[in-house]
């Protein structure tokens, strides 16, 4: 035990600080109970009574006709849309000439260049980190039919205010700081605005019976508290993000999309994925990543079992699958053909 660099005082006081809303109930009672609860607090967390919403407005600005890798014609167009007063979020449409009429929102990871990197418009400066996280989810959907959006999350790609010259490089940390000096945070407006990004999708004129979400690292953070507050999604695929928040304490996860004043006080991991239940829940990781903490995946077991609990005890649904896939952090798609 250091007593000197606090990092055993830290780790100590996350325990004891929370979380508020572990869910301990055994019956669906208790579980709805809880449900409404946790989802106020989280909302209050992340600021939602704060933020108000204005018509999207959508605009088109592109539209191109393309061939995919494997054949398929599809037309890729950018939309602009309005979030927040004063704030526009870009977003592509990759929209197949044939297929399901499904739609899938697509949420990038860092360093992929937002958006650009997962439609497949890599540049030469993340040529090598494409190839070994292979974040090319968004044209894995399109390739099954899937009209797939793919926005700009606030801090990376065209939406970036300080490195704009880099496309590996997010500033969340940035935002996140202004945004937390004025009552404010980045995960709270970024889920905010991909709220609107649904209200879009709801009028494209696509089937939105299943809409799915999918991220990687953090997309799967996005797409994890997305589907937590937002009913709408049905089906949500989370890779490379799913880990107890005080196993990464100063371990990992150090970008400031991550964090949220009194969200360790508040929740888990596991909680925001209970607040999922029962609507269809894929998560991977690997089993070497780093991102996953402290306890590795041991400790990411542990909110897997629990979550389980509420998938199959509580709603008797057989909706929640998991894969500890073999190797480092990357997108591995180990269920993407479930869809």
């Amino acid at each position: 035990m250091n007593e000197t660099d606090g990092y055993d005082f830290l780790y100590k006081l996350s325990y004891k600080s929370g979380p508020e809303c572990d869910f301990t109930g055994s019956t669906r009672e208790e579980f709805d109970i809880w449900k409404a609860q946790t989802l106020e607090k989280v909302k209050t967390m992340f600021g939602f009574d704060r933020l108000q919403s204005v018509p999207y407005n959508a605009e088109k600005l592109e539209s191109e006709e393309l061939v995919s890798a494997g054949g398929k014609e599809y037309t890729r167009e950018l939309y602009m849309l309005d979030t927040l007063e004063g704030l526009k979020m870009p977003i592509f449409v990759l929209r197949p000439k044939e297929g399901n009429n499904k739609a899938a929102l697509a949420l990038h990871p860092h360093g992929s260049d937002g958006k650009n990197g997962i439609v497949g418009i890599v540049k030469e400066a993340i040529k090598e980190k494409e190839a070994r996280f292979g974040y090319s989810y968004a044209l894995d959907l399109l390739e099954k039919g899937y009209t797939v959006f793919c926005p700009d999350m606030l801090g990376a790609g065209s939406r970036k205010p300080i490195s704009t010259e880099n496309p590996e490089k997010c500033d969340c940390t940035a935002i996140n700081n202004s945004l937390m000096s004025i009552g404010l945070n980045l995960p709270g407006v970024t889920t905010f605005e991909l709220k609107r990004a649904v209200d879009f999708i709801y009028e494209y004129g696509v089937d939105t019976d299943d809409l799915l979400c999918i991220g990687f690292s953090g997309g799967g953070l996005a797409t994890l508290w997305l589907a937590a507050v937002d009913e709408r999604i049905k089906t949500a695929y989370i890779s490379g993000y799913f880990h107890s928040l005080r196993g990464t304490l100063l371990h990992s996860n150090f970008c400031g999309c991550n964090f949220a004043p009194n969200m360790w006080k508040i929740v888990d991991l596991d909680s925001a994925a209970m607040l999922i239940a029962p609507r269809k829940l894929y998560i991977e990781t690997g089993a070497d990543d780093t991102l996953n903490g402290r306890e590795g995946l041991s400790g990411v077991m542990e909110l897997v079992d629990k979550v389980e609990y509420v998938y199959k005890d509580i709603f008797a649904a057989d909706n929640f699958k998991f894969k500890a896939c073999d190797g480092k952090h990357k997108w591995y798609g180990a269920f993407i053909n479930e869809f």
